[in-house]
């Protein structure tokens, strides 16, 4: 039996930036029919779940005919499953009626690469930053 102390205890046990609300922060703020979601933070297997909740939570049942906008400028990792998860709600959005765009920031590039490959293109637009990406709110949706 080994008793090696980092073999023997939970990760998160003590550590306080093991806690996934340390870890992946997010404030929704809200602009007639634009939902502005700013997350910060790591989003990988750990924090996961909290993604999808902050996610879930960002938008309302009740809204329709508006967009949800993702600024990842804070995000200092992002996972491919978090980007699924993303990419996911996207289409669950769109058949309410709500666009989704994400302003990438430093990793615009590589999440849109990784939606192209995905096939998700059709449900999420990646922008470079914050700006652009509310810009592309203003007009009728691209498929209406």
């Amino acid at each position: 039996m080994n008793n090696r102390p980092d073999e023997t205890r939970s990760p998160a046990a003590g550590d306080p930036a093991a806690d996934p609300c340390r870890r992946l922060g997010a404030e929704a703020e809200s602009a007639g029919q634009v939902i502005v979601l700013h997350a910060r933070g790591e989003i990988d297997a750990y924090t996961l779940p909290r993604w999808r909740g902050l996610l879930e939570s960002a938008v309302p049942a009740s809204a329709g005919d508006g967009h949800l906008v993702v600024d990842l400028a804070e995000v200092t990792f992002l996972s491919v499953r978090a980007i699924m998860v993303l990419a996911d709600l996207a289409q669950h959005l769109d058949r309410r009626g709500i666009g989704t765009h994400l302003a990438g920031g430093r990793a615009a590039t590589t999440i849109a690469r990784v939606i192209d490959l995905a096939g998700m293109t059709e449900w999420i637009s990646i922008h470079r930053d914050l700006a652009t990406a509310l810009t592309a709110t203003t007009g009728p949706r691209s498929d209406a």
